[in-house]
């Protein structure tokens, strides 16, 4: 396979399709330490709607091969595109990848690679090994705000659809972040101490969200409980899909 030619051809359409304009407010908007093009994601789908079918085709060595080559890439448009790729071949992902998707988690740098890391693949890689939920019971812990955003956000998708999670997992992992000392604890700036609250209080509150559309219930019983626990921002979030009946009862 032919990485470099890969390479080379999405490059040029970076470059003949850049707007400096928006790729410095993208930069400053998203904190980013990354390179920036300034073109938007439906831009970038065009092109990779050409090389779909292309890279689809390709084996899954060959694809984490290709996904690995662009992630080392400085700029974001070539990161995300690294994991459009592997969004292509995430049923092929397994446990024996778990090193990867830390590495590429760790190397994120905020929500907007993250999220379309943890949330799409984890669940794929869980379906196949239950061991895997073991990795969101040891993120919850790190010291990166972005790592314990990735642990409550990993089920996100099973809880869209109520299959296959473990709400209770879940439900731990989230009121285990209600005491944020640690934060002051682990960052030195004003911005950094907002952001990790914010980023981990928005995962709570969205993923409640996400459940309570096929199963209120438990979503309400927990908003209930741990009202005056959680943030307000957790809970305006997690409330928003609630049914009138369970809004009321808040």
């Amino acid at each position: 396979m032919n990485t470099q030619k890969y390479i080379d051809k999405y490059l040029k359409f970076l470059k003949e399709n850049a707007d400096p304009i928006k790729a410095k407010k993208e930069k400053e908007y998203l904190y980013s330490n990354f390179k920036h093009f300034g073109l938007y994601s439906a831009k970038r789908g065009e092109f990779f709607k050409k090389l779909k079918d292309e890279l689809t085709a390709l084996s899954k060595a060959n694809a984490l091969t290709l996904a690995k080559t662009f992630w080392k890439r400085p700029s974001f448009e070539e990161k995300a595109f690294a994991l459009s790729i592997l969004d292509l071949h995430k049923t092929e992902l397994d446990i024996t990848d778990m090193p990867l998707i830390e590495k590429l988690m760790r190397e994120a740098g905020g929500w907007a690679l993250l999220d379309s890391l943890v949330i799409p693949f984890m669940p794929e890689i869980i379906k196949k090994d239950k061991t895997a939920f073991d990795y969101l019971k040891k993120w919850i812990k790190d010291s990166n705000f972005w790592v314990r955003r990735s642990a409550l956000l990993a089920q996100l998708l099973f809880f869209r659809v109520n299959e296959n999670g473990d709400k209770n997992l879940f439900f731990e992992l989230a009121k285990s972040q209600f005491n944020e000392s640690w934060i002051d604890k682990r960052y030195k700036t004003n911005l950094e101490k907002s952001r990790a609250r914010f980023f981990v209080r928005k995962a709570i509150g969205w993923t409640v969200r996400e459940m309570s559309a096929k199963d209120s219930k438990s979503s309400y019983e927990f908003l209930k409980k741990y009202k005056n626990k959680m943030s307000g921002l957790s809970f305006r979030d997690g409330s928003r899909k609630l049914p009138d009946r369970y809004k009321k009862l808040l």
